[in-house]
């Protein structure tokens, strides 16, 4: 892990400050003190170091996850915010993801933007494994479009931590953990609000006459 991470990160200060055709993978291994082979059985290319893909790059916490149960004395989804809230924290703390190293890899992809698209693909493809977990776990169909909505919100959460967290918007002394948080704290009580509004009920709309409709004029 540590090999891998001293690659993400060079990787993303050299993409910065050359960009990506300013450096080689050769280059790359010797600054980090490893050979091209260790490097290719970490990642699969250039492009993969620099977003951070790695060959072997599965999730065990998620995987543990997908093969419990949920508690039959608890409603569905009763815990999957707190559930997916304290994998998220356990992931950023094992990848070792600091501000710092957030703002590297700001700066690799406004050199690179092009890395945007590989970037996306990732998010979409880590989605579609949580809602999987998700729905194993709670033992519900992945079709199940609850599945969809609270994986859809948490990824919101997340995506909205991050943001104040990894940003100038955030302070300097506080952890991620109370961020994310302090996040799920305000959509659960803009919920909660929601759920008991009154229902307003819209007014029918009466559709305007067409010509066709109206009654023709009698002849005098």
């Amino acid at each position: 892990m540590r090999v891998r991470s001293e690659l993400v990160a060079e990787a993303r200060r050299l993409t910065a400050a050359e960009g990506l055709a300013g450096f080689t993978i050769d280059e790359l291994c010797t600054t980090v003190g490893i050979s091209r082979r260790t490097f290719f059985n970490h990642f699969a290319s250039k492009d993969d170091v620099v977003v951070g893909v790695a060959l072997d790059d599965d999730d065990e916490p998620l995987e543990a996850y997908a093969a419990t149960r949920r508690d039959p004395a608890l409603p569905p989804f009763a815990t999957t915010f707190d559930d997916l809230s304290a994998m998220l924290v356990e992931r950023i703390q094992h990848v070792g993801l600091t501000r710092a190293r957030a703002a590297e890899f700001k700066a690799a992809l406004d050199r690179e933007p092009r890395l945007l698209g590989s970037v996306m693909r990732q998010g979409d493809e880590q989605q579609r494994r949580i809602a999987a977990a998700v729905a194993a776990h709670e033992g519900l169909d992945v079709a199940d479009p609850r599945v969809d909505v609270v994986v859809t919100l948490m990824t919101g959460l997340a995506q909205r931590s991050m943001a104040v967290f990894f940003t100038a918007q955030g302070d300097q002394a506080q952890r991620f953990d109370a961020v994310l948080a302090e996040q799920l704290r305000l959509a659960r009580e803009l919920l909660a609000a929601g759920a008991t509004a009154p229902v307003r009920t819209a007014a029918p709309v009466t559709p305007p006459l067409r010509t066709t409709d109206r009654e023709a004029p009698r002849p005098a």
